[in-house]
């Protein structure tokens, strides 16, 4: 039976306690729907801190009122071979998105290696939903056409990343002899991807790091690794065909990939030291790499959502983090969650924690 002290000094603990447990959450005020965060945290990513926050959540549209009757543009056809068609949306001239990301319109060439002419249009990016009762998602597309292929490509504005996490939720569908690349560039040289090429087994997904050649054209074994897509909450191999999570990781001297959360891939080789941009790319130009697509073929690259954190050729976040938050649930709350605060506000907690500590010590003695 515990006597009346021993009772007084168990609940004086269990205060301690729940003051200890207070002050290290420091939840930020909780009817703001918006923390004020001052750098991220992506998943998995060593505790690597980031200043800027991109999320955007092409499912979160389904409310406007452009997306009331949503439905492909017609595919390209022999006769738009100049690559000058219109944007497919006001969504993408627009507001944050139209701001952040722009489509490429430049074309390229025929060659030896790559023997099909490629010609980019912004009539390939679009949105769309695969029934009206489902989400809204954004669309890249390409197809194969009797003397050219039409692609499509969108890129940040911002040119000066300098290390960076992105996730996407996406799908790719159709025809072999498409790439799918989701990527950071700076040049052919220093690019690290995820690329889904539509001519292997569902399964599979190249994790690169660039050059993938040497000056001499062989291969470089280390640049390019085929990874096994794992199917969510299954043993399981998945399929790029379907909704999956792809995140690349480019950190001071090292590139991670994940799927679906899991981490696949770690490399060292070709880790791109240049500021670059992101990109996001559905073509093919008939070489070794994408294959060739047969006339008629066509190809697409879904997307739900994108998740950006990243820091630019001029950011020092050590010295700007004082309230860390994560973006790792962010696909289901919109709103970063915070993960720590700055120290000054830790020293507040634990001078609380001590103020209390020594009033209850005095009633401890004193009862």
């Amino acid at each position: 039976m515990l006597v009346p002290k021993s009772r007084n000094l168990l609940l004086l603990l269990r205060l301690l306690a729940d003051a200890k447990l207070s002050s290290a959450a420091l939840p930020l005020d909780p009817t703001s729907t918006v923390p004020a965060c001052s750098c991220y945290q992506a998943t998995d990513s060593d505790g690597a801190l980031f200043l800027n926050h991109q999320f955007f959540d092409f499912r979160a549209l389904a409310n406007e009122t452009f997306a009331a009757n949503l439905t492909a543009p017609d595919p390209i056809n022999d006769d738009q071979g100049g690559g000058i068609e219109h944007i497919t949306s006001p969504f993408f001239g627009d507001g944050l998105f139209g701001d952040y990301f722009v489509p490429a319109s430049w074309d390229k060439n025929a060659s030896e290696a790559s023997p099909t002419v490629m010609v980019n249009s912004q009539q390939n990016i679009y949105l769309t939903r695969d029934s009206p009762d489902s989400a809204v998602h954004l669309t890249l597309r390409t197809n194969r056409l009797s003397t050219f292929q039409s692609a499509s490509n969108l890129e940040t504005v911002e040119t000066g990343l300098l290390h960076a996490s992105f996730r996407i939720r996406a799908r790719v569908a159709g025809s072999p002899g498409a790439c799918a690349g989701m990527f950071t560039y700076y040049s052919d040289d220093q690019e690290s991807d995820i690329e889904i090429l539509t001519r292997d087994e569902h399964s599979v997904i190249r994790a690169t790091n660039q050059p993938g050649v040497d000056r001499q054209g062989r291969v470089i074994p280390e640049a390019s690794t085929q990874v096994i897509i794992s199917a969510p909450d299954s043993e399981i191999n998945g399929s790029w065909t379907d909704w999956n999570d792809y995140q690349l990781d480019w950190l001071p001297g090292r590139s991670e990939w994940f799927i679906n959360g899991v981490s696949k891939l770690n490399k060292t080789y070709g880790v791109p030291t240049e500021p670059s941009n992101f990109q996001l790319k559905m073509w093919s130009d008939g070489s070794a790499w994408t294959g060739n697509m047969s006339v008629g073929g066509l190809a697409t690259l879904d997307i739900e959502w994108i998740d950006l954190v990243f820091n630019t050729s001029h950011d020092t976040p050590g010295e700007s983090c004082k309230t860390v938050c994560t973006v790792e649930n962010i696909e289901n709350n919109p709103v970063p969650q915070v993960a720590s605060a700055d120290m000054r506000a830790r020293w507040v907690g634990t001078l609380w924690v001590l103020v209390l500590g020594t009033f209850w010590v005095g009633v401890f003695f004193l009862w």
